[in-house]
């Protein structure tokens, strides 16, 4: 069998999680984890606090809060509400003042030194209040696709925008239109790297949004991305003066940093450098938007440390709507996930999320319309497994190859393969099958329901429990 790590793009402390979330990153890392830990191989799924994230300081000012106070308290509700939608971590460490995570840091600075130069760079500035332009504090027009974005990444085409030539730059503290000024910085020249990434991302799997936007990103080998940000939040670095490096830039120490973390604190789980190793598969979740930080400069830390993972896959997703509205946490314009785990039962949450999962385009959530799935669909569902699992009937191994052989059931393992993932594809195979079951000779349900209850097991893990305990019951 083989070791996978999984990781899930953190989450700004800023707020707790919602199901913009879930729907997302979370729950897809969550069932392909459950999936693979059945068929055999060893996997540890590990996400971390975004300390370093400049949106942070700016919600406390707001609230009048210290910022690392503030990040603290919201990692934890962060942490419950992943455990209450049946998330299972097992890492998910802060990151301010922690000593793996400043070591691994500086391990990748230290794997592309050789392509770090000093030089002045064009960053915007307000000149009311002072406060730097290089991500929370100011906003404008992406120079590539023209929606409003920050500096940093933009959520409408994961560009990473060039400053000096993005337009209408406002102040978010003031209002007060930013100007362009200038900065030293340490400016990192990935793209002679892009023609060996390219050559990794050719041999995966991954949707296609990602492939074409990595076709476009990994022609430009003149590409070069400022890793520091004087004034700005960030992991201050001695070596650099203690200005500090942005967060984007440190994703994949992050994910590092919470391995070692955890091996050190339950060693009977292996060693860093087994884990943490060529022979370990990385598979990345994360929004679309995150695509550049993630597909494009971790790609090429990596290739800079062979005794790292080799580069990964990357699941990519877009966003949820709610009601037709984008999902804000800043705003408060959510529905947040402690609040849906008290009133509806779990698996159905996930289901329905699944199901709605904006993999490939932005989805709705309707509330209106989970609570009347809930009654025309799950609940039903959930009834007719339950008492199968639980009766006496014969589960037919001919009737059982011929459900196995459906086209729900091949629809689900051709969701399942690594290169082609689907949460979606899986919960809709789910949903399919009971509508064949339905319709099939009453004989042959035992055999399709059980199978249906395996197909939803990684999806829906407490009917996962009911099936591990009516197999116990058989073997007694």
């Amino acid at each position: 069998m083989s070791r996978y790590i999984l990781t899930v793009t953190p989450p700004t402390p800023n707020g707790d999680l919602h199901m913009g979330h879930l729907s997302g990153p979370f729950l897809a890392a969550d069932v392909m984890r459950r999936q693979l830990i059945a068929q055999g191989h060893d996997v540890l799924m590990v996400c971390y606090s975004d300390d370093y994230q400049s949106y942070l300081p700016r919600k406390a000012e707001a609230l009048g809060r210290d910022p690392a106070e503030y990040s603290h308290q919201m990692q934890r509700a962060i942490t419950l509400s992943a455990e209450l939608a049946g998330v299972e971590f097992d890492a998910f460490p802060t990151t301010q003042d922690n000593p793996w995570f400043a070591e691994s840091v500086n391990h990748y600075l230290d794997c592309i030194s050789d392509d770090l130069a000093t030089e002045t760079v064009q960053v915007h500035r307000c000149p009311s209040c002072s406060k730097w332009g290089h991500e929370a504090w100011g906003r404008g027009n992406c120079n590539v696709c023209g929606e409003s974005s920050d500096a940093s990444q933009c959520e409408g085409c994961a560009a990473k925008p060039t400053p000096y030539l993005m337009t209408d730059m406002t102040c978010i503290n003031c209002g007060t239109p930013m100007q362009l000024t200038t900065q030293r910085a340490e400016v990192w020249h990935l793209g002679k790297r892009f023609d060996a990434l390219a050559a990794r991302h050719a041999k995966r799997g991954m949707r296609d949004d990602l492939r074409a936007y990595l076709a476009e990103a990994l022609a430009k080998q003149d590409d070069s991305w400022p890793i520091t940000r004087p004034g700005d939040a960030g992991l201050p670095v001695a070596r650099f003066g203690g200005d500090p490096v942005h967060t984007w830039f440190m994703g994949l120490a992050g994910y590092r940093a919470a391995i070692k973390a955890h091996l050190e604190d339950a060693p009977q789980h292996g060693r860093f450098a087994d884990w943490w190793s060529p022979d370990t598969q990385l598979v990345h979740f994360l929004g679309f938007d995150c695509s550049y930080s993630h597909a494009v400069a971790y790609g090429v830390q990596q290739i800079c440390d062979p005794d790292g993972p080799d580069v990964g896959r990357f699941v990519t997703n877009r966003f949820l709507k709610l009601d037709g509205d984008d999902f804000s946490t800043s705003r408060g314009n959510a529905v947040w996930i402690k609040d849906v785990t008290g009133l509806y039962p779990l698996d159905a949450i996930r289901l329905f999320t699944a199901l709605h999962a904006p993999e490939t385009q932005a989805e709705n959530f309707s509330l209106a319309a989970f609570r009347d799935w809930i009654d025309s669909s799950y609940t039903p569902l959930r009834k007719a497994v339950s008492q199968a699992l639980t009766s006496a009937a014969q589960d037919n191994r001919d009737n059982r190859a011929d459900w196995q052989n459906s086209a729900p059931a091949i629809a689900y393992r051709a969701a399942t393969r690594l290169d082609a993932f689907s949460m979606q594809a899986m919960a809709r195979a789910v949903m399919d099958l009971f509508a064949q079951i339905q319709t099939a000779p009453s004989d042959t349900h035992a055999s399709g329901y059980r199978l249906l209850a395996e197909m939803a097991a990684p999806l829906m893990p407490v009917l996962g429990a009911l099936l591990t305990e009516s197999k116990t019951h058989e073997c007694v």
